[in-house]
């Protein structure tokens, strides 16, 4: 478990609040944070958003500016109590995230987090705070300082993935041209590495050193084109190599004896010392003959030995040819390779084309069959006889739950959000009954019956439009009375 480092934060450090709006006088006002925001500090500024969040509902008072502050001022408070724990750590991205103690009447057990944390771990934390938020409506289960800190350690967790994708994003190398286009072309395009050398710079948190050229991804499990593609462009360039040295030697055969260049012209110049010496042997009869011998034996002996390095002079070009050959015959088989290749790739695109068709007549498949049910269970109630108000309860949408069984209306039931005011009239049995519904959770009960289009600004909001209110309580009455009438 990690340990704050408070001492290290800077004290003088402020975290200032947005001013809190004219219809926030009931709401005790936010004051800037010095150093690192303790725990009630935190907690206030949640309670602050959670009352703003509440306020927003009513037609007039929605705040987007403020609502953006406050976001920005709880993004501040939450990274200066991220950076007074694990700033100073040596290895940030070995840090160990411990959530807090979640209560036992939430199912969901939260683990800590070593390292970059997985999607998983994210999501059960993500879906941990929805259900504790849900709580609210019963205080006695509900702690904010549980909530305060569920939301910080999602922040930690963020942060640590955050930190963990930015430590380890590389550059991507640039390819020119196809990845195949014969011998000579990959010849000309295989970097001159003798003349450049590699420079490397220590990239930190890695321990190890970098070099300038960027290796190329493999193109597919057990073929990889790019890396026989390498291997022949190093075999070409180490075959012309060959040739130009090849070439050095047939030149400077031809050039005069006193060119000490290579070693063959070394022992050439020896050899004519040797002759000389021969014939200085031959000029000094008056010798013994054993001395004579020697003499004659040594020569036979060095001249065996310039044979053999003349025969090693002429290998690298017979190593080159070779050489040459095989890079032919890898160029050639990585032709093949990537023609296979592309032909595999052009079969999985019209696999892909042909499956996200038939995905996307299943679903609506589905989304119809799911309509006939809900359909047929509606029916059935109707046919009841006599049905009152509580019916309504009974009728499912288009996933198969009923109000009480959905997140959407917060397991509410319609008798449940009761409240005065504007009624409806919903047909049951032909008799009009009158029912009504807060206007707070009006969009609620009209986002789960899916008779929403139009009402909202998007696709997640349970907010009505503004001035939108009266037509989604036409629409409910008319969805319900269709459905019982």
């Amino acid at each position: 478990m990690m340990k704050d480092h408070t001492g290290w934060y800077p004290p003088g450090q402020v975290c200032s609040p947005p001013e809190l709006p004219s219809h926030f006088k009931d709401v005790p006002s936010l004051k800037p944070i010095v150093g690192v925001p303790s725990d009630a500090e935190v907690i206030e500024v949640h309670s602050v958003i959670h009352a703003a969040n509440r306020v927003s509902g009513v037609p007039g008072m929605h705040d987007p500016v403020f609502f953006m502050k406050l976001a920005d001022h709880l993004f501040n408070v939450q990274m200066a109590r991220y950076r007074s724990r694990y700033s100073l750590l040596t290895f940030p991205n070995d840090a160990t995230y411990t959530p807090p103690a979640i209560p036992s009447h939430i199912s969901i057990n939260l683990e800590s987090v070593s390292g970059a944390p997985s999607d998983n771990a994210i999501i059960k934390v993500q879906d941990a705070i929805q259900t504790y938020q849900e709580l609210r409506r019963i205080p006695s289960m509900f702690d904010a300082r549980v909530n305060m800190e569920l939301s910080q350690h999602l922040f930690d967790l963020q942060m640590a993935r955050h930190m963990r994708i930015a430590s380890e994003s590389q550059p991507r190398p640039m390819f020119q041209g196809s990845a195949v286009s014969g011998v000579s072309q990959t010849v000309e395009c295989t970097p001159n590495t003798a003349e450049e050398p590699n420079t490397g710079t220590n990239n930190a948190g890695r321990g190890a050193n970098t070099t300038g050229i960027p290796q190329a991804p493999q193109s597919s499990p057990g073929i990889d084109v790019r890396e026989l593609m390498d291997r022949s462009n190093q075999l070409a360039e180490r075959c012309n190599q060959l040739l130009e040295h090849s070439n050095e030697l047939i030149e400077r055969r031809d050039r005069a004896a006193d060119e000490p260049v290579t070693p063959s012209w070394i022992f050439a110049e020896r050899f004519n010392q040797v002759l000389e010496r021969l014939t200085q042997l031959v000029e000094r009869t008056h010798q013994p003959a054993e001395r004579s011998d020697r003499l004659i034996e040594r020569f036979n002996e060095l001249f065996e030995r310039f044979n053999q390095l003349a025969e090693q002079s002429s290998q690298p070009a017979q190593r080159a040819n070779k050489l040459a050959e095989r890079s032919n015959e890898l160029a050639d088989r990585a032709n093949q390779l990537a023609e296979k290749l592309n032909q595999l790739s052009e079969r999985s695109n019209q696999l892909a084309l042909k499956a996200a068709t038939s995905i996307e007549q299943l679903a609506e498949l589905l989304k119809n069959t799911n309509r006939v049910l809900a359909g047929v269970q509606h029916a059935i109630v109707r046919n009841h006889k006599g049905n009152t108000l509580n019916a309504l309860e009974c009728l499912v949408n288009e996933k198969g739950e009923t109000p009480v069984m959905s997140r959407t209306t917060w397991h509410n039931r319609l008798i449940d959000v009761l409240a005065p005011g504007q009624s409806f009239i919903v047909m049951i049995d032909g008799v009009p009954q009158k029912h009504r519904v807060d206007d707070e959770w009006l969009g609620e009960f009209v986002r789960f019956y899916g008779i929403d289009d139009g009402l909202f600004n998007d696709a997640t909001t349970v907010e009505v439009k503004q001035g939108k209110i009266n037509a989604a309580r036409d629409r409910l009455s008319k969805y319900l009375g269709s459905c019982l009438g």
